[in-house]
């Protein structure tokens, strides 16, 4: 039993022994079977029926056969059969091939090593593309547009391509203009297309613009893609200024489409433009900026609907519509609805406001006639530091060189508001108007906000602003305002005024400092303001606060660009409907010196009267 054994175990040695050397003698004796002329003329004639160009080889064809079958070209240039304008050229190329094809004179190639190629890219004047010839990858896109989409085409060749790895690449792209050709470099990875009915999975990274990036690229119909049908994509871009996914149908005809789900995340907006070449720096101010949406495109426009926005630390939800024309300007309009949003950092993301550092003179406005906006934005909380509005209805819209943000509804302090800044022709440079309403707001919950010193009124009451400046607003304060301002209110208190103390100073003929008037209030049953505002200088034409009893009167000027006061005033008796009432004589004043502790000085002393008994 022991030497049947032995004698099966040396039958089985001598089988794998003569099996090696069978394997060795082939792979030894297959290179002076193959006619290598024939496989370098076949590779070449591979390469013409793929492309439809002429390929031109400078250097004869290498051999290697371990540790597989491989053909090398050198100095490898493709052009056109026309004008001999080059497409392409390659440092070397190599292939795989199979043994037996080539011995019988037919071999087939697959898994293409490109070595260092620049391929050129572009269009004649006609609009056809360059790399568009009678190949029969070509050949084969025309067969599959002609066919009725989705239906199988019999007489498509089964042709192998395999992978092709591409090392250290270069890819030029011609433009229209005459420019410099748009160049990606240091192109590095693989494509992977088994053959012309398997799916294409594509993998490469190169330099785009400075910026290191990554594409992937995968689709189970690549030549219905090519042949301008409907197929189903999967993308992926990656780089340091952004990070942008797609999966959904890609149509690359004459009327292309992409429909399907898309996300796109960038750290800073300002990064992504100056790497896609735009300089529009104010909206660049905008930083981290995720976004998820169903988009859909058609000719130069695309629609995301289902968006999920964030911008910064705001997110927001909505449908926008992007419109970008070749002979226009871009076009951006839509809905987006906030949970919280900042108002001014959204704001300051087009232009610093007013208050920002005046080194900011260096921004650039040119946005402004750079694209066009029709924005619509709510949001449940909107702060605009150090106020706070809920349920913002606003719009902003960016047309013909003029821009505008409305503010169509709000709750604000207990009431409402509503508001317009909008811009000249000239942008924020040029100044611009600010309108705003506010309805039954909290006026005394603004002074506290504000901590605004002095004798201000409290209570409930509605005020309008129509303003303008002719400065930049970036640089522009209170005291570069020029226009209107009304207040009227209802019951409320007029704060750091005891009107018996203003009395009996006023009474006593003689100068005294507001400060020993102020420890008290003013109780009113109305107040009406009406002002006229010209660069730092207010000139009060209407001030009545009515009390139970008196009736306070003011009028004059306020230069508040210097923080003064010059107003006449009256503390009278109220009116009454009683004729036979007994009437207090009026007290009749004048405010003068610096906010918010003027001195008083009574009409009386001024015009040499003695004191009232």
């Amino acid at each position: 039993m022991t030497l049947s054994r032995f004698i099966q175990s040396r039958h089985l040695v001598r089988g794998i022994l003569v099996v090696l050397v069978l394997f060795a003698a082939v792979r030894i004796g297959f290179p002076f079977l193959i006619q290598t002329e024939t496989v370098g003329r076949e590779i070449e004639r591979t390469l013409e029926a793929w492309t439809g160009a002429d390929v031109e080889i400078g250097q004869a064809a290498e051999f290697a056969f371990w540790p597989y079958p491989q053909v090398t070209l050198g100095n490898v240039r493709i052009v056109t059969l026309t004008d001999r304008s080059e497409l392409a050229h390659i440092e070397a190329i190599s292939a795989s091939f199979d043994l037996f094809g080539a011995v019988r004179g037919k071999p087939v190639f697959s898994d293409f090593d490109l070595m260092r190629p620049t391929i050129r890219v572009g269009w004649d004047a006609d609009g056809v593309f360059n790399w568009r010839h009678s190949g029969w990858l070509m050949q084969a896109i025309d067969a599959t547009k002609s066919a009725p989409e989705g239906q199988a085409i019999p007489e498509l060749p089964e042709e192998r391509i395999g992978t092709i790895n591409m090392v250290d690449g270069v890819i030029e792209v011609a433009q229209d203009d005459g420019a410099a050709p748009f160049r990606i470099s240091d192109i590095n990875g693989n494509i992977d297309w088994p053959a012309l009915r398997r799916p294409l999975d594509l993998t490469l990274s190169g330099i785009v613009n400075g910026e290191m990036s990554r594409w992937t690229f995968d689709c189970n119909q690549p030549l219905a893609l090519l042949a301008g049908h409907n197929a189903t994509v999967r993308t992926n871009l990656a780089a340091d200024p952004t990070t942008v996914n797609f999966e959904g149908i890609a149509n690359l005809s004459a009327n292309a489409f992409v429909a399907g789900n898309m996300t796109l995340s960038t750290p800073s907006l300002g990064h992504l433009l100056a790497w896609q070449g735009k300089d529009i720096p104010s909206v660049g101010n905008l930083g981290h900026i995720n976004a998820e949406a169903k988009v859909t495109t058609a000719g130069y426009t695309a629609k995301l609907e289902n968006l999920k926005l964030t911008l910064d630390n705001a997110q927001a939800t909505g449908v926008l519509d992007v419109n970008m024309p070749p002979d226009g300007l871009p076009q951006v309009g839509g809905t987006l609805a906030f949970d919280r949003i900042d108002l001014r950092a959204f704001l300051s993301a087009f232009s610093p406001l007013p208050g920002a550092d005046q080194a900011a003179g260096g921004i650039d406005t040119a946005f402004i006639h750079q694209f066009g906006m029709d924005l619509r934005l709510s949001a449940k909380s909107a702060d605009f530091a150090p106020f706070s509005l809920q349920d913002l209805a606003a719009g902003i819209r960016i047309e013909n060189g003029r821009a505008s943000f409305d503010i169509g509804d709000s709750q604000f302090m207990d009431g409402r508001m509503t508001g317009r800044i909008a811009l000249t022709e000239q942008g924020f440079r040029g100044g611009g108007r600010l309108q705003m309403s506010l309805s039954n707001v909290d006026i005394g919950a603004i002074v506290n906000t504000l901590a605004l010193p002095g004798p201000l009124p409290a209570g409930r009451g509605s005020a309008d602003f129509e303003l303008s400046t002719d400065r930049p607003l970036w640089a522009t304060t209170a005291s570069d305002m020029s226009g209107q301002f009304r207040l009227a209110m209802g019951p409320g208190t007029l704060t750091h005024f005891n009107r018996q103390a203003f009395e009996e100073r006023a009474g006593k003929n003689a100068f005294f400092n507001f400060s020993e008037a102020s420890d008290g209030s003013f109780d009113f049953v109305r107040a009406d303001v009406e002002a006229k505002l010209d660069r730092g200088l207010a000139e009060l034409t209407k001030a009545q606060v009515e009390g139970n009893e008196k009736l306070l009167t003011l009028s004059g000027m306020i230069p508040y660009r210097s923080g003064s006061v010059a107003l006449a005033g009256t503390l009278a008796d109220r009116p009454q409907a009683d004729a036979a009432a007994v009437v207090t004589p009026a007290i009749s004043f004048f405010v003068g010196g610096s906010w918010p502790e003027p001195v008083i000085s009574p009409i009386s002393i001024l015009m040499g009267q003695q004191p009232r008994q």
